[in-house]
């Protein structure tokens, strides 16, 4: 088990699995992702499914509450974040298990030190469906205890409450079996940013983008709100970017997405603007975590413009799961798109 930054692990290890022409067993995989506050050490965590122990993590990014300061100050909150995977053996994997994660090493410095071990459980998806906070709730070890929300996180402060998810309306989808052995082409489709194939270009269509107070289904959003900066200009902008052209089982930003990027930072220069951030996936097969690609492509692409010095009003990155809204092939709904408003 390790935390990771893109998911092309999952389905080359899948594929390792996978022999044409047959159907063999396919282990489920459960991911988390989970933030943290540290105090002389990192926030640890055990995992459970269906009742049975999974494994155990811990969220080395946690901010250290000793010299850094607390987890809802943050500036970004991102930098704190971790994503982890657990596999569920196939003798275990139940449609309906529950999964449980709680905090095994508590530790707090007294009244006024403002010093905390804490986890912040934000997503749980199994097999790519994904339960995000408003899917989750927190019960006592001893007694059920009320749900204590900070954000787009469920707070975990320790070890005797659980962070609880029951299985989606449906259960958990089955694992694959099987992974085609040979690659699905690369398609194109006409936007900003091109990627190579021979095929005839797709039309993308009208976006249907969620507002900041919008609820979506099965997504995850990390929001902030910037300190005032004296110099940066009022935002005049009122713009949708589209960010196309991440690849299939990836949520790196190859030298073409980063270029695109590039044009929109220069773009929106030195203006203050509010700005949403939100990450698509395809529908592209089940072993694919759709939900969990999502989310990681609006957060890597906004740690980026962050990098580059863009400065915002506020700024949220959310994962809005797969959709085929763009378009008919499964390339023009892998994308980010940016929103930027005064």
């Amino acid at each position: 088990m390790s935390p990771r930054k893109t998911y092309a692990a999952v389905a080359a290890a899948l594929m390792l699995c996978a022999l044409p022409g047959s159907a063999l067993a396919a282990s489920s995989t459960l991911q988390l992702i989970i933030g943290g506050e540290a105090y002389d050490g990192p926030p640890k965590f055990e995992v459970t499914f269906d009742g049975k122990v999974l494994g155990e993590g811990a969220v080395n990014a946690a901010i250290d509450t000793a010299t850094v300061g607390r987890f809802a100050d943050a500036a970004d909150r991102t930098a704190y974040v971790q994503s982890f995977d657990f596999d569920i053996p196939e003798e275990m994997f139940k449609p309906g298990g529950e999964v449980r994660v709680r905090l095994v090493n508590e530790a707090y410095g007294g009244d006024g030190s403002n010093r905390d071990r804490n986890l912040y459980l934000a997503a749980v998806a199994v097999n790519g469906r994904a339960v995000t906070v408003s899917g989750l709730s927190t019960q006592g070890t001893k007694a059920d205890t009320e749900n204590e929300v900070l954000a787009e996180f469920l707070v975990l402060r320790d070890g005797n409450v659980e962070g609880v998810s029951k299985a989606p309306a449906g259960g958990w989808p089955l694992p694959d079996a099987t992974i085609a052995a040979a690659p699905i082409p690369a398609e194109k489709v006409k936007t900003e940013v091109a990627t190579a194939s021979s095929e005839k270009p797709q039309a993308v269509k009208a976006l249907k983008l969620p507002s900041a107070s919008e609820t979506v289904t099965e997504t995850a959003s990390l929001e902030e709100t910037q300190p005032e900066v004296a110099g940066n200009p009022v935002c005049t902008r009122d713009e949708l970017y589209n960010v196309i052209g991440f690849n299939e089982n990836s949520n790196d930003l190859t030298p073409r997405l980063r270029q695109r990027l590039d044009q929109i930072i220069a773009d929106i220069g030195e203006e203050r603007c509010t700005v949403l951030v939100t990450g698509y996936s395809s529908k592209q097969g089940n072993h694919a975590t759709n939900a969990l690609f999502a989310i990681e492509r609006a957060q890597n692409v906004l740690t980026y413009l962050k990098q580059a010095g863009l400065k915002f009003e506020k700024v949220t990155a959310a994962g809005a799961g797969a959709t085929e809204q763009f378009g008919d092939t499964f390339s023009a709904n892998r994308r980010v798109v940016i929103s930027v408003a005064p």
